[in-house]
Parts: C-alpha cells; structure tokens; sequence
C-alpha cells in the first residue's frame, strides 16, 4: 500500500528559504524539486548576496544554506553612485 505523503507548496519552501537566510525579500533565480521530490533547492539574490538553500519538501525545515557575496559592480547602489559622481564633475 502505497503511503500519501504531504509535502509543502514551493511558495512555503520559498519563504521557509527567507527565513533561513535571515532576509525579507529576494529575487529568485531557480527553485527545483531534488531527491525524488523530497528536497527543495532554491537559489535567491538579494541586492548585496546569493544564496543557495535547501528545504525538506515533508517537513520545512532548512536543511542547508550557502551564501557568497555578490560583486559590488553589480550593485544597483553602486551604478547609482557613480552617474551621481559623475554629474557633479561635469556639471
């Protein structure tokens, strides 16, 4: 007999995923099912990190979380600080 087994919604794995990383928004790159549909692994960008985390599909709970600096030149901040730079020479 074969056993029905509840597994959360990708949107719960999503935040479960926000949560483990300690941020309140981020732009999702890619969310897949692994392990016979057992495990979440989701990848998100923030403004200043990229992160890679792992989530039980049964139970929520993180099981692993890595995370690695994106580079400053792709910082919306760091585009905006330098037109702004760049009007006060030339003005």
């Amino acid at each position: 007999m074969k056993k029905n087994v509840l597994y959360i919604s990708p949107m719960q794995a999503r935040a479960l995923a926000l949560e483990a990383a300690n941020v309140t928004s981020a732009r999702f790159d890619s969310q897949k099912l692994l392990e016979s549909g057992s495990l979440y692994e989701l990848e998100f960008t923030t403004e200043e990190m990229h992160y890679t985390c792992y989530i039980d599909a049964v139970s929520g709970e993180a099981l692993g979380l890595d995370f690695f600096p994106v580079p400053v030149e792709t910082y919306p901040s760091y585009y905006e600080d330098r037109r702004r730079t760049a009007q006060c020479v030339s003005a």
